[in-house]
């Protein structure tokens, strides 16, 4: 059972790319430590290495790799009880049909785009 929970994160965090856990940053980032926030926002933020980070944060690099891991561990986890980035795009979707344009604006105002 466990072997099979594994299995099927390690495929959803492989499948994933990297502006999806960009956006699940930019939604959850508040919700994260300090520091994995600190290392998550130069990782897909800055686009930095490991190595990079791990002179930046003066720290090894293996602590960055399992930071960033149990980072994406933790945006997934949120998404997937809270569900917020499926309901902006839903709403995203329901703002394009929308044809008054004050209504939309407001609308594309509140959802961030």
């Amino acid at each position: 059972m466990l072997d099979t929970f594994i299995f099927l994160l390690y495929n959803c965090f492989r499948n994933m790319d990297i502006y999806e856990y960009l956006e699940l940053f930019s939604i959850y980032k508040s919700l994260l430590t300090e520091k994995q926030a600190d290392i998550f926002s130069l990782y897909v933020e800055c686009d930095l290495s490991l190595g990079e980070i791990s002179e930046i944060k003066n720290i090894s690099r293996q602590g960055v790799s399992d930071t960033i891991t149990k980072t994406k561990e933790i945006l997934v986890s949120y998404e997937e009880k809270l569900a917020l980035l499926e309901k902006k795009r839903q709403l995203k979707k329901l703002s394009d049909k929308i044809t008054d344009e004050n209504v939309k604006n407001e609308l594309e105002r509140i959802i961030g785009g």
